[in-house]
């Protein structure tokens, strides 16, 4: 009888789990899971991937935590993983064709365009310093969609 009880106390005690955080450097996304990344506690995989974060329970009602400041590594691991997804997408732009008919590429290409800002817009507030370097990038950018919105609708 008291066997039972206990296992059913046990049973009732509410399951609590850490969660991993990190940049997907393929598509500079972020990543949630109560699982951590297959590169996590491997101290020779850990050196070309991107940080993790390890978000720890806390039961409701607990006291908050004292933040703890975000390490360098972690931070420039994040700012390369987001640089390598931008250079990713200016690849791709520069890749387009100079006179590339748009509408055959269909919602493609804005989807580019749109990933292409939010890196931008993410990096711009990490990396307020670099700013200033990647809008000179985004002028070979900018003209390469010009031609491309030029040769769909026409010279205007």
């Amino acid at each position: 009888m008291r066997s039972a009880l206990l296992i059913a106390w046990l049973a009732a005690l509410p399951a609590h789990a850490d969660l991993y955080r990190w940049v997907d450097p393929q598509t500079g996304s972020v990543k949630f899971s109560s699982y951590p990344p297959p590169w996590f506690g491997d101290q020779a995989l850990e050196l070309n991937a991107p940080a993790v974060e390890v978000v720890v329970y806390q039961a409701p009602g607990a006291p908050k935590p004292a933040a703890a400041p975000v390490k360098p590594s972690a931070a420039a691991s994040i700012l390369s993983a987001l640089e390598t997804r931008l250079a990713g997408l200016t690849q791709f732009f520069s890749a387009l064709p100079s006179n590339a008919d748009f509408s055959r590429a269909g919602s493609g290409i804005q989807q580019q365009v749109e990933a292409y800002q939010a890196v931008s817009a993410e990096l711009d507030r990490l990396d307020p310093a670099g700013a200033a370097r990647r809008r000179a990038q985004e002028v070979g950018i900018v003209e390469q969609l010009r031609r491309g919105l030029e040769a769909q609708f026409g010279k205007k």
